[in-house]
């Protein structure tokens, strides 16, 4: 036991002597790091993880980070793994073979890999990721958080969300409209610690596997740009597939956003699914939503908003009866299982979704405003010279100082027969789209690009009265 203690001590002593030479050459910088194109992710949070092992081939950085970014404490060249471990409340840190390199690194503790260039990488359980890992203690729990500039993490998004083999103005489209939602959503997990986390309910993100050399041209030729509204970063959304209109915003949840406004959406491509509900299962999926009509006898579409989309599902039991309205009817039955909410209660999809726009067509005379065309679409050319219908919405005409602005009346649910009621003993649901259906169709935006069109084209449809830059 003695000479083991003797040993420990002298490699302590060791260790501390190479660190102070190291410092010596690689002097520990005083100014903080940028930090506002700095973004946290949460790659663990919330599960019993006490320790951690984090790889990096030629060593790391032990600093802080603050509102002022990166500060660094401490150089560690040569250390491939070090092992963070939870210690009464704090994080402590050390080497491979057990020697102590800190005894609490901090609350804001991170390690950034030593050295410049694409080979600074960090690992975790055999994943990649740029930039540093960040490590906090919460509920005795260790958070495992990824801490890297805005452009690096959606290297790691932009593939997950939309493939890297779709059209690059696909792909860009995807770049702004994520990295618009990630700077809206800074600080989305705050009581967790970090901004976003890395899967559905924020953004799905995989790190350096998924980086692909079209995705990543699309974010760096895209590099800053967000969309606004008014001058103001814009809560933007994107689903996969519209199912033949998208939703205003207040139809699938509950605020009325002004940029996220339903349009007829011809260019996504038919999606079609099929779902069956037991009468026993829907009812433990009713209980688990704290919802209990009794035994349930029978299930009725109650109404559908200006999109076509279900507004209302009423399902009655031998207690009573209980409503799912809007988002509601898919977060109770499963956002997997209930694809969108473009859908008929039986097995074959009747009915139509509503019809273009009714807006007419105007021009500012001397008089005043003269309709000169018949409601429908018009013909337009894109920023690169392709010729393409637009469903109209809404037209803004200018005379001198004079602006007019027409706005296309509510559009009614379209032609469906929902008189149509599951009653023997199972849900039968056909519908068509996936997806919350609020702002971009992903399928939409890939079919767009292949005719041609470029991103801005893609924003403008699917987004109402925006900016990008």
């Amino acid at each position: 036991m003695k000479g083991s203690r003797i040993l420990a001590y002298i490699l302590k002593a060791m260790l501390l002597s190479a660190v102070i030479l190291v410092m010596a050459l690689h002097p520990i910088h005083a100014e903080a790091a940028e930090a506002s194109d700095y973004i946290k992710i949460g790659l663990k949070y919330g599960t019993n993880v006490m320790s951690q092992s984090i790889q990096s081939p030629d060593g790391f950085v032990l600093g802080s980070v603050s509102e002022n970014g990166f500060t660094e404490t401490l150089p560690l060249p040569g250390y491939q793994e070090l092992i963070a471990t939870v210690q009464d409340g704090h994080v402590e840190l050390r080497d491979s073979g057990g020697v102590l390199i800190s005894a609490d690194i901090g609350i804001n503790g991170c390690l950034m890999p030593y050295g410049e260039g694409d080979h600074c990488i960090l690992s975790i359980d055999g994943q990649r990721y740029r930039g540093g890992i960040l490590l906090k203690v919460s509920n005795n729990t260790l958070s495992v958080i990824n801490y890297l500039t805005m452009n690096e993490y959606l290297y790691g998004v932009v593939h997950r969300e939309m493939g890297q083999s779709n059209p690059l103005e696909a792909l860009k489209a995807q770049a702004i409209t994520a990295r618009t939602f990630a700077e809206v959503g800074r600080g989305r997990h705050y009581e967790n610690g970090f901004d976003l986390c890395a899967v559905t309910h924020c953004q799905v993100y995989g790190g350096c596997k998924d980086e692909y050399a079209s995705t990543t041209r699309a974010v760096d030729e895209t590099d800053g740009m967000i969309i606004r509204y008014r001058g103001e970063p814009a809560e933007v959304y994107y689903h996969k597939n519209s199912g033949g209109h998208t939703q205003n915003s207040e139809d699938e949840w509950s605020t009325r956003t002004p940029y996220l406004r339903g349009v007829p959406d011809a260019y996504s491509p038919e999606y079609t699914w099929q779902a069956t509900i037991n009468f026993d299962t829907l009812y433990q999926k009713l209980l688990q939503a704290q919802l209990d009509p009794g035994t349930v006898k029978s299930v009725a579409i109650g109404g559908r908003d200006g999109s076509g989309a279900v507004s209302s599902l009423i399902i009655r039991g031998e207690k009573g009866e209980v409503e799912l309205s809007k988002s509601r009817i898919r977060t109770v039955l499963g956002n997997s299982l209930v694809r969108s909410r473009h859908f008929v209660i039986g097995e074959n999809y009747t009915g139509n979704l509503p019809s273009g726009s009714d807006i007419k067509l105007a021009m500012l005379s001397a008089n005043g405003m003269k309709t000169v065309t018949d409601p429908g679409t018009i013909h337009v050319l894109s920023e690169r010279g392709k010729v393409q219908a637009a469903v109209v919405t809404s037209l803004s005409l200018t005379k001198g100082n004079g602006t007019v602005k027409l706005e296309a009346p509510a559009k009614e649910p379209g032609d469906f027969d929902d008189s149509i009621t599951a009653n023997r003993g199972a849900l039968i649901l056909t519908g068509r789209g996936y997806g919350h259906g609020v702002g971009m169709s992903q399928d939409g935006a890939i079919e767009m690009a292949k005719q041609g069109m470029g991103f801005m084209d893609i924003l403008n449809y699917y987004f109402t009265d925006i900016e990008v830059d």
